[in-house]
């Protein structure tokens, strides 16, 4: 992704205006040395000289008593402290909340609309991005869920493999989040890795049934389509909860549905599995039954943006002329 780059400000006197001198690529500024003790002048005689760590650990201690005004300061002196304040932001992460809950929210919010320690671990820019996977691994399902909240900042290909490990957590909302955020890197080649190792945890027999499920629904809800013919094989597997996962996300994945008969399946993949999804969507505005008519106008807006979907009361004469604009479409589209 183009510039690899925290996607939202923060808030203001947390990074002083204009560019930083003797900054290097990467968010390695903030791996400088730490500062160096406080003045001689300033300590008494016998006074020990404070670490960077017992820096940090004090400086953090600090900060997670403030509020969004008050924070910029202590930042500004954690960021030379580098790996040594991220260690201890972390181990205090997410900290007291601004906000009393953020689960139902229609966005997902910002690092510094989250809370004190949030928003100093989005200051160190791509440097935070080792303890953002940390965190997402972290045994709190809170702790999880706001650390993958704050990768809704970033854009960086780095947090593809953690957030797709955290789209088979345990917890609904750290799925939710985590599968939200992937969509945004599905043209990368590392996301398209990632889907692989979904559709290899979904076939797994040795992996707990639940961690199966779930990937299944992962991939149905990312609009995996090559995942197609590996549903129709688990179409009988042993578990019923597999196979009834499978038939739903075949049906959203074509716009078909042909039951649990494997054998029907196959034949319709031996005829139209070389087509691309776009063209499953298109035929499944034909069908009989208006609940897949209706999920194929839905998903062929979400994906092309041409027409608007068509309501719930449509008649099927209206899904078929919907259908013959579609097909003209899609010839003028590949006749360019």
């Amino acid at each position: 992704m183009a510039g690899q780059r925290r996607k939202h400000s923060l808030p203001a006197g947390v990074l002083p205006d204009g560019p930083r001198e003797g900054a290097e690529d990467g968010g390695s500024r903030v791996r400088a040395k730490a500062p160096p003790p406080l003045a001689q002048s300033s300590r008494t005689h016998d006074a020990p000289t404070e670490t960077p760590a017992e820096r940090a650990h004090s400086l953090v201690h600090q900060l997670v008593t403030l509020g969004p005004n008050e924070i910029a300061p202590v930042v500004r002196l954690l960021l030379p402290l580098g790996n040594f304040a991220l260690e201890e932001i972390a181990k205090n992460f997410p900290g007291p909340l601004w906000r009393p809950s953020l689960a139902t929210d229609s966005r997902l919010p910002r690092p510094e609309e989250i809370s004190a320690s949030a928003a100093a671990l989005a200051t160190f820019a791509n440097e935070s991005i080792p303890y953002l996977a940390r965190l997402m691994r972290h045994s709190s399902p809170n702790v999880r869920y706001y650390a993958a909240v704050i990768c809704g900042a970033y854009a960086n290909t780095k947090l593809i493999e953690p957030l797709m490990q955290l789209s088979l957590d345990e917890d609904r909302e750290c799925r939710r989040v985590a599968l939200h955020l992937l969509s945004a890197y599905q043209h990368e080649p590392v996301y398209r890795g990632a889907l692989a190792e979904l559709r290899r945890c979904a076939s797994d027999l040795t992996l707990p049934l639940p961690v199966r499920r779930r990937a299944i629904s992962a991939l149905t809800q990312l609009r995996d389509e090559s995942s197609a013919p590996l549903f129709v094989d688990l179409l009988a597997d042993a578990d019923r909860g597999i196979a009834t996962a499978c038939r739903v996300g075949l049906r959203v994945l074509t716009a078909h549905d042909f039951g649990f008969s494997r054998d029907a399946w196959l034949r319709w993949l031996s005829e139209r599995g070389q087509d691309i999804r776009i063209q499953w969507l298109i035929e499944g505005l034909g069908d009989s039954r208006a609940n897949i008519r209706l999920l194929a106008s839905r998903e062929l807006w979400h994906l092309t943006r041409f027409l608007q979907p068509l309501s719930e009361t449509a008649a099927r004469d209206e899904f078929l002329a919907t259908q013959r604009n579609y097909e003209r479409w899609w010839t003028k589209q590949h006749s360019e």
